[in-house]
């Protein structure tokens, strides 16, 4: 044969062949993607030098631009296809802030035409080039017509080889190169393993930031801390199960001293395969890096294609005080509990946070996220303005200020405009798409709010916020049924949860089940703390004497029974529009008007669904009624 010996590399039980980019160890071909290799010739052709980062980027990527996030990532994925084959995780060092470093042993090979061929045809061509020498002599004794013959036999086969050996190396590397079929991630709360329950906070925080992260890749729709929050301890692959998630992640994080170790696994929930697997430590100090680097790796594990504006969401420094971080992930933790007590202490927690760093942009949207559904939105206004002066690309303040807009201005067109800012800037905000239903409902837009609020429950199908708000839309619409079955799968989740107890009260109004109306009061009035604080022997024998008056006179019942809770209101701006719904179903024209009024003025944080209400049908043609819809912009 003519051609010149190949040049090739051999480090360890690897060989490697710079020409023609192939890689072998142990005499297997390594299927690995194409700028993988180049990266690792170019690192081997200059092994024990330092390449720089720059001479890397300009000789692999001289005619496109590329981040150094994506150097990394190659250089991630070659050194994960190395360690897999048995190479020192240390083979390629990498050089901080500089560049990387081949530290393994390089021996030339000079000659290895047949380790090439025995990888890329078959054995019968293996030993045509074997034995040619030995043949040559042979040829010519040989006759002209066999010789003739056999030549085109073997060229074809030998090209037929060849593509099919092609083919399937096109495979391997596709779907070496190709993302796991995950699509749908759940980040389980971390284990905190140094000290009781009072350091609890500290998974679930490092939970909750790297869902905030990963939940800014559009390729995966990730658990929101609000679907997981409960699952800690379970089993990875039934809490997977549970949640309707592809892969799982979960892990451990142990504070001792001035350091803080985490160690994380990425597990396939069909299977129980492990994706990925990593142990991280920093100085306390540093702590705030850990979640950029786990994040990351998660990314690169499953070979996702990431934007530079899902790269920067990533890796985006959010505050340069430890003590504020900490502080911000006790919040959240607090916040997490949705329980008055919780919102209490989430918005000291967000308060100290923002003292120790009055440049921390989450800290105000957390702050801004225990404020919102108080009466008095002025300072819920500030925090959310002061995010997004801060950082105006975060999608929970854009989501904030969605839901301010709601409530407390009633400016439907700016809501829905953050809203939608939100939803683009992070698709996978579970509460942006939450909020967006209810406007588009609160507008008379149903069909529009039941497909933003299903897309809330694929991100969290386990919400009984989202399950009970998805029944309130069809109650809006007047799908009774639809509504009901939706609230009790919201109990079903959560046997105590007022609001849909309160909406199924609504819909057995509507239908006229008085009973089951009844027995929906009571059990929404069970899980208020003024009805638990009302003693027993007056409670019990109040609700025996309405009881007894339903059974017998169910409408009678139930109209006498809301009348004693009518009279026992507040007059608080917060009451006038359910005072408004009550008059409305004993058909008091009157009162029923004055209280709208009324809630409109002291902007009742109910009156936005006047207009979607049922409850109102008869008054929709009264002129005070229309009025009071033309004031808030509502005809």
């Amino acid at each position: 044969m003519n051609a010149e010996p190949k040049q090739i590399r051999e480090f360890g039980k690897f060989r490697l062949d710079t020409a023609q980019k192939v890689l072998w160890h142990e005499g297997l071909t390594v299927s690995m993607p194409l700028k993988e290799l180049e990266v690792l010739c170019l690192l081997v052709e200059n092994n024990g030098r330092l390449v720089t980062k720059n001479e890397l980027i300009e000789r692999l990527w001289a005619d496109s631009f590329v981040e150094e996030n994506n150097l990394s990532r190659h250089i991630y994925l070659l050194r994960k296809t190395l360690a897999e084959r048995g190479a020192d995780k240390n083979l390629i060092e990498n050089v901080p802030r500089r560049g990387y470093r081949f530290t393994g042993e390089v021996r030339d090979v000079p000659h290895a035409g047949f380790i090439i061929e025995k990888h890329t045809r078959t054995q019968t061509v293996i030993e045509f080039e074997e034995e040619e020498k030995r043949r040559e002599g042979e040829e010519e004794k040989k006759p002209l017509l066999l010789k003739i013959s056999s030549f085109p036999l073997l060229l074809f086969s030998s090209s037929i080889i060849l593509l099919i050996v092609g083919f399937l190396a096109y495979q391997s590397w596709r779907g070496g190169t190709q993302a796991p079929d995950i699509k749908t991630i759940a980040v389980l709360p971390f284990k905190a393993i140094d000290g009781g329950a009072e350091n609890e906070h500290q998974g679930l925080g490092l939970t909750d930031i790297l869902i905030t992260r990963l939940s800014n890749i559009r390729e995966i729709t990730v658990r929101p801390t609000s679907a997981v929050s409960s699952l800690g301890g379970e089993d990875p692959i039934l809490a997977g199960q549970k949640l309707g998630a592809d892969a799982v992640l979960e892990g451990s994080i142990y504070r001792a001293g001035d350091k803080t170790r985490v160690t994380a696994r990425l597990v396939r929930v069909g299977d129980g395969s492990s994706l990925w697997n990593g142990q991280f430590e920093k100085l306390r100090s540093d702590e705030m890096r850990l979640q950029d680097e786990i994040a990351m790796q998660v990314t690169e594990a499953l070979r996702l294609n990431l934007s530079g504006s899902e790269k920067n969401a990533l890796t985006r420094q959010l505050t340069n005080s430890a003590d504020a971080f900490e502080l911000y992930q006790k919040g959240r933790f607090e916040w997490n509990k949705r329980s008055w007590a919780g919102m209490l202490e989430a918005e000291r927690l967000f308060r100290n946070a923002i003292d120790r760093d009055p440049e921390f942009a989450l800290a105000y949207a957390g702050l801004a996220d225990t404020l919102v559904t108080q009466s008095n939105g002025v300072e819920t206004e500030l925090a959310i303005l002061k995010a997004l002066e801060l950082d105006p690309n975060l999608a929970e303040a854009h989501a904030s200020h969605g839901f301010y807009q709601i409530f407390h201005r009633w400016n439907w067109r700016q809501a829905e405009e953050s809203l939608r800012k939100s939803i683009a800037l992070n698709p996978n905000y579970p509460s942006a798409h939450h909020w967006l239903a209810q406007v588009l409902t609160i507008q008379g837009r149903h069909e529009e709010a039941k497909t933003a609020m299903r897309r809330a429950l694929e991100i969290n199908p386990r919400s009984h916020n989202f399950l009970a708000d998805l029944g309130q839309i069809y109650y809006f619409n007047r799908e009774y049924r639809e509504a009901e079955n939706y609230c009790l799968k919201a109990l079903e989740i959560y046997p105590d949860f007022a609001f849909a107890h309160d909406y199924l009260s609504d819909i057995y109004l509507k239908t006229g089940e008085y009973d089951k109306a009844f027995d929906e009061i009571l059990k929404a009035e069970k899980t208020i703390e003024d009805f638990r604080n009302v003693p027993d022997a007056v409670r019990e024998n109040r609700l025996r004497a309405y009881r007894e008056k339903i059974e017998k006179f169910p409408q009678i019942g139930i109209r006498r029974y809301i009348e004693s809770r009518l009279a026992g209101q507040s007059p608080e701006p917060a009451n006038y529009p359910v005072y408004a719904s009550y008059y409305a179903f004993l058909g008091d024209r009157e009162k029923t008007l004055d209280n709208l009024e009324k809630a409109f003025e002291g902007k009742g944080f109910l009156t936005a669904f006047v207009k979607a209400d049922p409850v109102f049908d008869e008054f929709r043609n009264e002129p005070r009624f229309k009025e009071v819809l033309r004031k808030m912009k509502l005809e």
